[in-house]
C-alpha cells in the first residue's frame, strides 16, 4: 500500500552559535506523521510558484505554528509591541493554502496555522489574549478543551479533555465557511475549527506534536490526519 506523503511547513531562525539562518520544523510533526504511517516532507519557505510545485508533490498539508500573522492580511494595523512576524512566511503559506484547495489536498493546521487559515478564508484575529501561554513544558496540559457533538474531535477527545497552550493570538471573527468544533469552556476562545463547504480541513489551536508520544488521544489525531482527513 502506498504511504501518504505529508508536507509540513518549515520555519526559519538563526543558529545560536554562528547566526546562520536555518530552516526547520518541530520533530514532533515528523515523528507523528511517521508513526501514523505517512512520509513527512518539510517544506522550506519559498515563493508562490514553489508553493504550486510543493502541493503537487504531496498528498496532504500540515501548517505548523510560529510567528504572529501580520494583521495587514485581515485589514488591521498592528496593535501590539512585537517583532515576531515573518511576512515572507505569511505570503508563502497563504499561497500553499490556495494551491492545496485548488488541487483538493487536505489541510491540517496547528496554532498559527489555524489562525492563518481563518484569515485566508476571510476571518480576523485577536492580536493579544491573556492566559493562553503556559509557563510549563509543552508536554503538560494546562487548559480545558470542550468539543462539539458529532465531530471527529468528540470521537477522539471526548466531551471534555485537556490541552497544552502556547498562543497569545486567536480567532476573532470566524470565516464564513468555517465552524467551531472545540473551544475553551472557561473563556470561549476557539480551539478547533473545520469547514462547512467541502474543503478537507481540520484546524486546532493546541500543539499535538508535543503530546502524541505520551498521550494516545493525540496519536489518534495524527492517525486521523495522515490516513483519513
Amino acid at each position: 500500500m502506498t504511504k501518504p506523503v505529508i508536507g509540513i511547513t518549515g520555519n526559519e531562525k538563526t543558529h545560536p552559535d554562528d547566526e546562520l539562518m536555518m530552516s526547520y520544523t518541530s520533530k514532533g510533526f515528523v515523528e507523528g506523521v511517521k508513526k501514523a504511517g505517512g512520509i513527512p516532507i518539510i517544506l522550506p519557505i519559498g515563493d508562490q510558484e514553489m508553493a504550486h510545485h510543493y502541493i503537487s508533490m504531496i498528498d496532504k498539508l500540515i501548517l505548523t505554528g510560529g510567528q504572529n500573522v501580520d494583521p495587514i492580511f485581515y485589514g488591521e494595523s498592528k496593535t501590539i509591541d512585537s517583532d515576531d512576524y515573518h511576512l515572507q512566511r505569511d505570503i508563502f503559506e497563504l499561497a500553499l493554502i490556495k494551491e492545496a484547495i485548488k488541487q483538493k489536498k487536505p489541510i491540517f493546521t496547528v496554532c498559527r496555522g489555524t489562525q492563518l487559515f481563518n484569515v485566508a478564508m476571510g476571518g480576523t484575529l485577536y492580536q493579544d489574549i491573556e492566559d493562553h501561554w503556559q509557563d510549563s513544558s509543552a508536554e503538560y496540559t494546562t487548559q480545558r478543551l470542550a468539543t462539539k457533538p458529532d465531530t471527529i474531535l468528540r470521537e477522539i477527545y471526548g466531551e471534555i479533555s485537556h490541552i497544552n497552550s502556547f498562543h497569545h493570538q486567536s480567532i476573532k471573527d470566524l470565516a464564513s465557511n468555517l465552524k467551531v468544533i472545540a473551544y475553551n469552556p472557561k473563556d470561549g476562545i476557539i480551539e478547533a475549527v473545520t469547514t462547512t463547504d467541502g474543503i478537507a480541513f481540520l484546524g486546532v489551536q493546541w500543539h499535538p506534536e508535543f503530546l502524541y508520544e505520551n498521550r494516545p488521544k493525540d496519536k489518534t489525531l495524527f492517525d486521523y490526519v495522515v490516513n483519513e482527513l
